[in-house]
């Protein structure tokens, strides 16, 4: 594969990253309302979306949305290591995800 063709692949997966944020970002916020509403399972799921935009995010040349959601990924593990989330710690994961889609 030539340089610009590789260059132009990493330009078609970064188009795709982003336009699939939206999407991955409605499915956080869905989760993260299971959360408020008692369903501790929805950590895992929240958890499994944030550590994909921290990774992929970071790849695609979104440092801001990866160091934000790096952050929330930490407060989300922390959670489950605890065995579930808090008022506290919901508080504090929806404050976490605002910063993820202001980052995005």
């Amino acid at each position: 594969m030539t340089q610009d063709a590789l260059q132009a692949h990493l330009d078609r997966l970064r188009a795709k990253f982003a336009a699939e944020l939206p999407q991955t970002l409605a499915e956080a916020e869905a989760l993260l309302a299971v959360l408020r509403a008692g369903d501790a399972e929805a950590l895992k799921g929240l958890r499994f979306i944030v550590h994909r935009l921290h990774g992929t995010g970071g790849t695609m040349g979104f440092a801001a949305l990866s160091t934000a959601a790096a952050t929330l990924e930490e407060r989300l593990d922390a959670c489950l290591q605890a065995g579930g989330a808090g008022p506290e710690d919901v508080a504090a994961i929806a404050d976490g995800l605002a910063v993820v889609k202001t980052a995005a």
